[in-house]
């Protein structure tokens, strides 16, 4: 990923990365350890410091229709 290389190369590392990830289905309980590996792997971050939530939308709009999946993410850069 090109912007990961830029990051490291700007000599900042991810200090913590908080995503939420909003959708009916399907439920990521199962899931979530293996796509915050997935996540640490492809961004060279240290597990400690990656936070994955995921919640529904109620049944309200799009989301909770399952008609689409939204994703709400902060990430804090720290200099090495």
């Amino acid at each position: 990923m090109n912007e990961v290389r830029l990051m490291h190369e700007a000599g900042y590392e991810i200090g913590n990365l908080d995503a939420t990830l909003i959708l009916q289905r399907p439920k990521l309980s199962p899931h979530k350890e293996a796509i915050k590996s997935n996540l640490s792997e492809l961004l060279g971050a240290d597990p400690s410091v990656v936070n994955l939530k995921a919640k529904t939308h109620e049944k309200v709009d799009s989301l909770g229709e399952n008609r689409s999946i939204a994703a709400h993410t902060v990430v804090l850069l720290v200099r090495k």
